[in-house]
C-alpha cells in the first residue's frame, strides 16, 4: 500500500515535470530532478542536497516539514557527523534561534523558533509553527527554485529546490494523501 503512495506522489511530480519540459526538435532536454520526500506521524516532508556544512566536508540537505493536522512548517539542515551541530546541541541552550529562509522570488521569512539538536543527523532547525506565520511562510515555496538559508550566524548558502513549486506539490499532495487516511 505505501509504494502506491509513494507512485501516487512520484506521478504527480512526473505530470508536473512533463508539462514543464520544453520540446526541442522533436527531443525532449534531460532532466536530472533529485529530491526525496516521505511521511511519518502526520507529517510530510521534502528533501533537497546541498552544498557542504560551513567549515566542513560534510554535505547538508534542506528539509521541509508540514504538519498536517495544523500546518506547522519547517525547515531543517540536516548533516551526519557535524562537530558544530553536536557541540551546540551538546550544550543544551533553549533559547529560540531562528532560521531566516530568503527565495529567488525575493521573498524572505524567518522562523519563530529554532535549534540545534544532534542524534541521527546534526540538525540546525527553525519552526514557524502553527497559524500565520506559517500560513505565510509555506505558501512562499510555491514559486521557489531555491531557498539560501541563514541560522546562528551562519550562512548555509544556497540550496536548489529543482523546479519551480516541486517542494510545495510534494507536500501538498503528501498533505492531501494524509487527511484522506491514505499514509
Amino acid at each position: 500500500m505505501r509504494l502506491f503512495h509513494t507512485l501516487s506522489a512520484v506521478g504527480a511530480v512526473a505530470a508536473m515535470l512533463a508539462a514543464a519540459m520544453p520540446a526541442q526538435a522533436g527531443q525532449q532536454a534531460p532532466l536530472n530532478i533529485k529530491f526525496s520526500q516521505n511521511s511519518r506521524g502526520g507529517v510530510c516532508y521534502v528533501g533537497f542536497e546541498g552544498g557542504n556544512a560551513p567549515g566542513t566536508d560534510k554535505p547538508m540537505t534542506l528539509e521541509f516539514s508540514y504538519r498536517v493536522r495544523d500546518g506547522n512548517f519547517g525547515a531543517t539542515v540536516k548533516v551526519n557527523g557535524w562537530p558544530k551541530a553536536q557541540a551546540e546541541a551538546a550544550k543544551g541552550d533553549e533559547k529560540p534561534i531562528p532560521m531566516t529562509l530568503k527565495f529567488d522570488t525575493g521573498k524572505t521569512t524567518t522562523s519563530r523558533s529554532g535549534g540545534w539538536e544532534s542524534g541521527f543527523d546534526d540538525d540546525a532547525w527553525g519552526g514557524w509553527g502553527a497559524g500565520p506565520t506559517s500560513d505565510a511562510a509555506f505558501p512562499m515555496l510555491k514559486d521557489a527554485k531555491t531557498a539560501s538559508v541563514k541560522f546562528d550566524g551562519l550562512d548555509f548558502g544556497s540550496f536548489n529546490l529543482q523546479m519551480k513549486s516541486l517542494a510545495h506539490v510534494s507536500l501538498e499532495d503528501c498533505a492531501k494523501r494524509v487527511k484522506e487516511g491514505k499514509e
